[in-house]
């Protein structure tokens, strides 16, 4: 089952800027890549299952990008 408390708890630390690159990826694999899900599914859950606001979601997808385009060594244009 992909939603969890252990995602729950993922969610929560992604929303409120508390995990590493390493920590982020790692959730992001294991609890979206996995059940073929996207980073749109991140914000989907975020702004649908908690009440961490736009402050929180914005927080979200700023860390994931960033610790995903790091992981590659990708720089945004």
């Amino acid at each position: 089952m992909r939603y969890n408390d252990n995602m729950k708890f993922w969610l929560f630390d992604l929303a409120h800027g508390n995990l590493s690159d390493l920590e982020i990826i790692k959730g992001f694999i294991k609890y979206y890549v996995l059940y073929n899900c996207t980073i749109q599914n991140v914000q989907d859950d975020i702004h649908f299952h908690t009440n961490y606001g736009v402050i929180g979601e914005q927080t979200a997808l700023e860390s994931l990008n960033k610790a995903l385009c790091s992981y590659v060594d990708y720089e945004r244009e």
